[in-house]
């Protein structure tokens, strides 16, 4: 994960239900956390889409997102946006907002016991 963000001060992280987290140090804590918990933990990526306007770059896709913790199986859809910039020979992401999808049964979280 920190290959790909932009390490300054400007960054900015929107996680589903989480406060902004400002700064690389912040936002890749929140990283740290979240895989250090996701051992049981699948992402699939669906409906990709890239836009690039000179050196920044736009990505919005929906992440389905399996947990499994004992014997419960928690599933969600997150609709996500990252904003990268073009450095050098690089891009690095810049923003990631990531919002629960809400709307038909298939998009809605779902718990199984």
């Amino acid at each position: 994960m920190a290959s790909i963000w932009h390490h300054g001060e400007h960054v900015r992280c929107i996680h589903p239900g989480w406060n902004i987290l400002v700064g690389w140090d912040r936002v890749r804590e929140s990283w740290v956390s979240i895989f250090e918990g996701a051992a049981g933990m699948r992402v699939s990526l669906r409906s990709v889409s890239a836009e690039v306007f000179s050196k920044t770059g736009i990505v919005t896709l929906v992440e389905e997102i399996v947990f499994t913790e004992r014997r419960t199986v928690t599933a969600a859809s997150i609709s996500a946006t990252n904003i990268f910039i073009h450095e050098g020979k690089h891009w690095r992401m810049i923003h990631h907002h990531g919002s629960p999808i809400a709307g038909d049964r298939e998009d809605q979280l779902y718990r199984y016991n």
